[in-house]
C-alpha cells in the first residue's frame, strides 16, 4: 500500500514538472516563476539549499589517488533532507525531481573572466548519510590541458581555477568558484603536497553574464617544414625529429601571431618539456616547432602553450585590439593521443617500467625511458650500466 502511495505521488510531481510551462509568459497557478523560468513548487526546496549572502553550506578537499598521481577534487554540503526521497540532493544527477542542473567549467585564472567547460566527469557522492557531495578527477595525463603549470626550480606547480554552475532551463541560480593547488618533485614525481584554496559562490558570474572563452588553437604533425598535409595522427620514434603546426583556430584570430612557445611530453606522470630545435613565427594565425623526440613513453600527448601577439615578437598585445584582452594572451594546443614511442630499428613500441616514478627534468636513458624506469627491450643492458655506477 506504501508502495503505491509513493508511486502516485511520485507521478503526480511528474505531471506537474511536465505542466510547468511558461503560457504568454505566466505560469500556471501549480508552479513558480524564477528569473523567468517556471518551475514546480518543490523547485524552492532544492534551491534553498545553496545557501544566501550570509551562509555558503559547500566545503571543498583535494587529494591524490592512492598509488597515483591522479587528484580528486570533492565539493561536500549536508543535506537536511537526505532522508526524504522526493526533495533529497540538490541537482538533477542527485534527483531527477529536481529543477537545477549542473555543470562543471575551468577558468584561467582567480580573475573568472575567461572559462571553458570541463571535460572531466562529475560523480554524486551518496552514501546515505546526510552529507552529500560532488567529485571529480583530473588524471596526471590531463594536468598541463587543465590546469595552470609553473615550476619553482625543484617542483612542478599546478593550479586549478574551477566553477560549478546552478543553472534552471537557462537561468544561473548560482555559481560556486573554487580553486587549489598540486605541487610535484620534477625529478621523482613524488607527491608532495595538495592545498584547497579558496570556495565562495556568487549569484551572477564574475564576468557579469556571458564569460569570455579561451582562443582555442590545434596542433598537428608535419612530414617537413612545408607541412603541406598536417595531420593528426603520426609515428613517433625515438631521437627522431619532427615538426608541429601549431594553428588559432578561433575566429578572428587568424591575424594574430604566436610567440614565446613553450612544449611538453604529457602522459600518465609525464611532463617532460621539449627542447625546440627551431622554430617559424613570423607568419599570421600560426607557428612552426622542430622538435625531437626525446623521450619513450606509452600514450603521450604533445601539448604546445604560446602566447598570441599582434606583431612578430611581441609578448603582449597591441593595446588598441578589442578582439582579444591581455588575460587571453596565451592559447595551448594538443595533438591527438598517440599510442607510444617507437624504436626505429625494431619499429616496435619502447616498453618503460611506467610503474616506477618518472624524472621529468634530466636526461632520459639511451632507450628514451625517463631516468629510473627501464625499458624491457634493453633491460640487461641498462642493468649493467647501473652497475658500473654503483
Amino acid at each position: 500500500m506504501q508502495i503505491l502511495l509513493l508511486l502516485t505521488i511520485l507521478c503526480l510531481l511528474s505531471t506537474i514538472n511536465a505542466s510547468c510551462e511558461l503560457v504568454n509568459g505566466q505560469c500556471p497557478s501549480e508552479c513558480n516563476q524564477v528569473k523567468g523560468e517556471c518551475v514546480a513548487q518543490n523547485c524552492f526546496d532544492f534551491t534553498a539549499k545553496l545557501g544566501d549572502s550570509q551562509t555558503n553550506p559547500f566545503k571543498g578537499s583535494i587529494a591524490y589517488i592512492d598509488g597515483t598521481i591522479d587528484l580528486n577534487i570533492t565539493i561536500t554540503y549536508t543535506d537536511p533532507k537526505f532522508s526524504d526521497a522526493t526533495i533529497k540532493g540538490i541537482t538533477k544527477g542527485e534527483n531527477t525531481e529536481s529543477c537545477l542542473t549542473l555543470k562543471l567549467y575551468k577558468y584561467q585564472n582567480s580573475d573568472h573572466q575567461i572559462r571553458d567547460e570541463s571535460s572531466q566527469t562529475i560523480n554524486y557522492i551518496n552514501d546515505g548519510s546526510s552529507t552529500r557531495g560532488y567529485q571529480f578527477t583530473i588524471p596526471s595525463k590531463d594536468f598541463v590541458k587543465e590546469l595552470q603549470l609553473s615550476d619553482n626550480g625543484t617542483s612542478f606547480i599546478f593550479q586549478g581555477y574551477y566553477g560549478f554552475d546552478f543553472n534552471i532551463g537557462s537561468s544561473l541560480q548560482r555559481v560556486l568558484y573554487f580553486d587549489f593547488l598540486a605541487g610535484i618533485d620534477r625529478t621523482s614525481t613524488s607527491n608532495l603536497d595538495t592545498s584547497f584554496g579558496s570556495l565562495s559562490q556568487k549569484v551572477e558570474l564574475n564576468c557579469t553574464g556571458e564569460c569570455v572563452t579561451s582562443t582555442t588553437s590545434s596542433l598537428k604533425f608535419c612530414s617537413d617544414e612545408a607541412c603541406a598535409s598536417p595531420t593528426d595522427k603520426a609515428d613517433l620514434y625515438l631521437n627522431d625529429q619532427i615538426w608541429l603546426k601549431h594553428t588559432l583556430t578561433k575566429d578572428g584570430t587568424q591575424v594574430y601571431y604566436l610567440t614565446n612557445p613553450e612544449i611538453h611530453f604529457t602522459g600518465d606522470k609525464l611532463f617532460k618539456k621539449a627542447n625546440i630545435i627551431s622554430s617559424k613565427l613570423n607568419q599570421k594565425g600560426y607557428a612552426m616547432y622542430l622538435i625531437k623526440v626525446e623521450i619513450a613513453w606509452r600514450s603521450v600527448t604533445i601539448s604546445a602553450k604560446a602566447t598570441i601577439s599582434s606583431t612578430a615578437g611581441s609578448r603582449i598585445l597591441d593595446e588598441s585590439s578589442r578582439l582579444l584582452q591581455e588575460n587571453q594572451g596565451s592559447t595551448q594546443g594538443l595533438t591527438s593521443e598517440i599510442e607510444c614511442v617507437k624504436d626505429k630499428d625494431s619499429n616496435e613500441c619502447i616498453d618503460c617500467d611506467e610503474s616506477l616514478d618518472v624524472n621529468n627534468i634530466d636526461e632520459p636513458q639511451e632507450d628514451g625511458c625517463p631516468t629510473g624506469s627501464s625499458g624491457l627491450s634493453l633491460f640487461f643492458g641498462s642493468l649493467i650500466l647501473v652497475t658500473l655506477f654503483i
